[in-house]
């Protein structure tokens, strides 16, 4: 088992397959409204399928901060695989927003991008989208 979660981390989820996680880099919340940040989260050498995706927050959310959002998708600013969906309010260090999957295959040679959409500098907080995927065989 893997401790100490870096940017793609393996652990055994069964003796018959591995689960990574993929995380991207840590999103300032109150980086300007509508100001986007972009981050390739991999491009994988191999078909993958993606098995969940949630906002991790690692710094306590303070204002109204929903305004801001994340998307995911197969291009960046794409919206194919995770629609723009809005950070929580209020949240705590090491709670977790679970994002919608509206597709979980991505073939091999096709990036994964995640697009953070900020608000103005009257809110407080950071968070990272983490995704669970498999390699397929």
């Amino acid at each position: 088992m893997a401790y100490g979660l870096s940017q793609d981390s393996s652990y055994k989820a069964s003796r018959n397959s591995t689960h990574k996680i993929v995380k991207s880099v840590w999103f300032n919340l109150d980086n300007g409204s509508g100001t986007t940040i972009d981050d390739v989260l991999l491009v994988p050498p191999s078909d993958i399928t993606l098995i969940s995706a949630s906002i991790v927050y690692v710094d306590a959310t303070s204002g109204t901060v929903a305004a801001a959002n994340v998307s995911v998708g197969t291009t960046v600013g794409g919206v194919d695989i995770v629609a723009a969906t809005a950070y929580g309010n209020s949240k705590t260090v090491g709670s977790t927003t679970a994002l919608t999957l509206a597709a979980n295959k991505v073939t091999a040679g096709t990036m994964l991008s995640v697009r953070h959409t900020g608000i103005a500098a009257t809110a407080a907080g950071q968070a990272y989208v983490q995704i669970e995927y498999t390699v397929d065989k």
